[in-house]
Formats: C-alpha cells, sequence, structure tokens
C-alpha cells in the first residue's frame, strides 16, 4: 500500500524514499537524475538537480524541500511503476493495484495547437518510457521508420528490459507485428544524405559505418526473437530513398490507428527535431496524408535475412 507521508515523518525515512526511488528508476527505466528533476516539476513538486544531488549524497537538506522530494517520488513511482514505499522493508514494492495502467509523466508540457488534436513535443524525442506507452495497446502492427535505428537498437541492448523490450514481447507474444525500417547503408542515397548532413554537422561523417553496426545488432535480435516462435514477427527493413522523417505508427490500416513524427530539419540533430503526435480518429485529414507517404516509402523496402 502507498504509504502516506503523514506514517513517515522523519527527515531519514524521506531521504530513503528519494535515494531508493532514485534507484528503481534509473535500473528499470533507465531514468537519470535530470529526467526525474522534470517529471518531478511535472507533477508539482519542484526540486532543483543540485538538491536531488545532495539527497543521494548525504548533503544538507532543508526539511521542507525534502519533504516537496519525497512526495513526489511517492507519486512518480507509484504512476509509472505501480509501486509504493514500505516502511518495513525501508524500500518500494510493487503493489499490483487491480485495474493499474502506467501513466507516462512527461518531462515537460506538451502543446496542443487551438482547434485540434494534434500534439507537439517541441523539444524533440520523446522518452523510450513514453514510446512504449504509445505503442502498448497495438493490435496488429507498430512501424518504425529512422535514419540509423540506433537509439531504438539502445533500447534493447542498453536498457533494462522492463524499459521497452519486455513491452515489445508482450506485443509479439499477442501477435502483433513490430516492423522497423532504417536507411541501407550501401545504397547512393545514404551517401549522398549523409555527405549533404556532413556540411553543418560533422559528426555524421561515421553514420554509415555506424549504421552497418546498428544492423548487426538488429540481426542479433530479430534471431532471439525468432527462436521464441512468437505469433508476432520482429522484422527489420532497409530502405532506398532520401530520410525526409521519422515515424512511429500504430496500427496505421486500422480505425483506431495513430502516429508520432518528426520532420528532419537540416542542421538540427534529429533527436532534436519536434514531434508531432495524432490519431486517425481526430485527425482523420491529416493521417491520411502521412499514412500514405509511409506506406509509398517503406514499398520497396527489403527485409534483412
Amino acid at each position: 500500500m502507498l504509504t502516506t507521508m503523514q506514517a513517515i515523518p522523519k527527515a531519514k525515512q524521506h531521504t530513503t524514499i528519494v535515494c531508493k526511488g532514485l534507484e528503481h528508476l534509473h535500473e528499470h527505466l533507465g531514468y537519470g537524475q535530470s529526467n526525474v528533476v522534470k517529471k518531478l516539476k511535472m507533477l508539482d513538486h519542484v526540486v532543483s538537480a543540485a538538491t536531488l544531488s545532495n539527497i543521494k549524497n548525504g548533503g544538507h537538506v532543508g526539511s521542507s524541500i525534502l519533504g516537496v522530494a519525497a512526495r513526489g517520488m511517492l507519486l512518480l513511482l507509484q504512476r509509472e511503476m505501480d509501486m509504493g514505499f514500505d516502511p518495513h522493508t525501508q524500500d518500494f514494492l510493487l503493489q499490483h493495484t487491480p485495474g493499474w495502467v502506467a501513466a507516462v509523466v512527461p518531462e515537460e508540457p506538451a502543446r496542443a495547437p487551438a482547434g485540434g488534436a494534434l500534439t507537439v513535443h517541441d523539444a524533440g524525442r520523446v522518452s523510450v518510457q513514453e514510446k512504449a506507452n504509445f505503442i502498448r495497446h497495438a493490435r496488429q502492427e507498430v512501424l518504425e521508420v529512422g535514419v540509423r535505428l540506433n537509439s531504438f537498437a539502445n533500447y534493447f541492448t542498453s536498457q533494462n528490459e522492463d524499459a521497452y523490450k519486455m513491452h515489445i514481447l508482450a506485443l509479439l507474444k499477442k501477435g502483433v507485428h513490430v516492423k522497423s525500417y532504417l536507411l541501407d547503408p550501401d545504397s547512393n542515397e545514404a551517401r549522398i544524405y549523409f555527405e549533404d548532413r556532413m556540411r553543418v554537422q560533422s559528426f555524421e561523417k561515421d553514420s554509415i559505418g555506424e549504421i552497418k553496426k546498428v544492423i548487426e545488432r538488429l540481426q542479433a535480435i530479430c534471431a532471439e526473437f525468432k527462436t521464441m516462435d512468437l505469433p508476432g514477427k520482429f522484422e527489420i527493413y532497409l530502405y532506398k530513398h532520401i530520410p525526409y522523417s521519422m515515424f512511429l505508427v500504430v496500427d496505421g490500416g486500422m480505425e483506431d490507428g495513430k502516429m508520432m513524427l518528426s520532420h528532419y530539419l537540416y542542421g538540427i540533430r534529429r533527436a532534436n527535431c519536434p514531434v508531432l503526435e495524432f490519431t486517425k480518429k481526430e485527425e482523420r485529414a491529416l493521417f491520411r496524408k502521412y499514412w500514405e507517404s509511409v506506406q509509398l516509402f517503406i514499398a520497396d523496402a527489403k527485409k534483412l535475412p
């Protein structure tokens, strides 16, 4: 049961709540302290990064702000992980709340323009937990179209399995097909694209070699899922087009389809390009145009063996 602050009044207990909360959020969801600070602010529990570091490292923190941090941590772990603090074990435990559904706390306010149901994530790429929450109710298919898919591969190899991999596994067990598309590193389109980007972003010079390394990692992931003989298929494809946008599409051919997309802005890191989020039901004309574009873009993509 989620312990109230009235039952844990001591500063030592508040400190334990914060420190244990940070451990669980990092271990299971891959959150760093900066992520936690932003999420606590969104929950109206404002704590500075310096204060959080002081709490973690045993420095002096006033009792009032320590209480704010602890209350925010209790709320954050309950919403995103269904965990509550147990005073007997002095740690967070799963609560197994009936009907609980993860509610990912954003790191900044999403902006919805007046007159529409289009959500704009101005800061760019959403967190891995937001992506996991976005795809979790897929019924037929999940498509991800990117350039290198390095971050996508890292979700499986560098994050705790609970952060993303187990969500994909759950979909595959339900018979949902998960298909991801990246730029063919041996294509002329890849050479032209990265040579052009290198004019203003020198770090792109190694991108073709990085894609080839990502392909090896993705092939290993595909092989792992294949041995499980699951109803849903996990597949990776290579396309030969100049990349224009990132797409994450859930059940695009169904009535309740939804989509995230990010246009690649010249001279701006792809991870920093704003992300648009909308559903077919609420933005039918917009969805139809982008869905048609996605289908044409991936039509001649080749599946990795």
